[in-house]
């Protein structure tokens, strides 16, 4: 029982590091000129930097997926397609396509996702597709909630949800 209690403390601590840091970045982008100067990065003048997307999702209908985003491209919607699917015992792998619609920038990734289901833990490798930042390297994880500390319209699974962060890596230009 003591462990639980303990689980759900550090669950709670953790969405609000996971809220906290998705306002401050948001507060950070609120005036219109540092909108204007967000959306104009290009990958160009991104050499070398790494950019975080923050993501909270769930299965509405499979292989469909809604949610919200944060982190550097602003809050915003999520929606994501399962391509394929694969299991051996604790380990799922799967394809996806991860769209994040972001109040200030939009972009497809192409993904494949190692999911250890018996951890609730997964890494994702991958490129973005489409839009903001094309062709930059995608990493990122993400962790299992049961009972999503959000709301879920459509939750297919209940109350079960998925957050985690796409590292958006664009390298060096030489």
């Amino acid at each position: 029982m003591k462990k639980n209690k303990l689980l759900s403390i550090l669950f709670c601590i953790g969405v609000l590091v996971f809220i906290i840091s998705g306002c401050k970045k948001e507060n950070q982008l609120a005036t219109p000129s540092a909108i204007s100067a967000e959306t104009s990065v290009s990958a160009n003048e991104s050499s070398g930097h790494t950019f975080d997307a923050t993501f909270t999702k769930w299965v509405i209908n499979f292989p469909n997926m809604a949610g919200v985003v944060g982190g550097d491209v602003g809050t915003g919607t999520y929606a994501g397609e399962v391509l394929k699917i694969s299991a051996v015992g604790d380990i799922t792998s799967i394809e996806a396509l991860y769209h994040f619609n972001g109040r200030i920038h939009s972009f497809t990734a192409h993904v494949f996702i190692t999911w250890n289901t018996a951890l609730g833990t997964a890494v994702i490798t991958g490129r973005v597709a489409e839009g903001w930042l094309k062709d930059a390297t995608v990493t990122g994880e993400f962790d299992t909630f049961r009972v999503c500390p959000i709301p879920t319209p459509g939750d297919a699974e209940g109350t079960q949800c998925y957050q985690g962060v796409l590292h958006l890596h664009v390298p060096k230009v030489a």
